[in-house]
């Protein structure tokens, strides 16, 4: 059997994650949030990077006010030329589609990725020891070897391989939450 190049996973599961129901996208996503909300690191920190959800991407929207009425800072990517740069939105009202249609802040204070004490990132795959294959423009890469505090991938469950194909240039997150597990290290923790 031939094994799948990152491309041809890239559309197949992203043909896959599109056709899920909304009433299955909010079931799940609803099981990625509440497993988000019992990570102590997440309730700790107080500078939070999440992302606005894209082409049947888990729905984490409902954590926006949970930040941002915790007291806490939330920060969300905006594409700059070829980089993602992290803007401090001080409303999550204030965002409107940007590069590739996808959302992202209109306005706010542009903060260093370093500052970040917990950071969402989201894929098209994961593996269990946390590669992903995102959409291909290297973007989450570059902004992973910067970012600060805990780094933690978010997709649906049917999106985890064994493993993905990889280069060098490929970053792990630290854990991974889907709608049925929490991996890090490979192992379900």
């Amino acid at each position: 059997m031939k094994l799948l190049d990152k491309k041809d996973l890239r559309r197949q599961y992203i043909e896959k994650r599109e056709s899920l129901s909304e009433e299955d996208r909010k079931r799940l996503s609803d099981h990625i949030v509440q497993r988000i909300l019992s990570l102590p690191a997440f309730r700790r920190a107080r500078y939070v990077l999440l992302f606005c959800p894209h082409r049947g991407e888990p729905d984490i929207t409902p954590l926006f006010s949970w930040v941002v009425e915790g007291g806490k800072f939330l920060l969300l990517p905006r594409v700059k030329g070829d980089e993602l740069s992290l803007i401090r939105t001080e409303s999550p009202e204030d965002i409107s589609p940007g590069a590739y249609c996808i959302p992202e802040p209109v306005k706010g204070e542009e903060v260093e990725p370093e500052i970040a004490e917990f950071s969402l990132i989201p894929g098209i795959l994961f593996d269990r020891h946390g590669y992903r294959i995102g959409y291909g423009k290297g973007y989450y890469d570059r902004l992973l070897a910067r970012l600060g505090g805990l780094k933690v991938g978010v997709c649906f469950d049917f999106q985890v391989l064994e493993d993905v194909p990889r280069d060098s240039w490929d970053r792990p997150v630290d854990l991974l939450v889907t709608d049925k597990k929490i991996y890090q290290g490979g192992k379900e923790k």
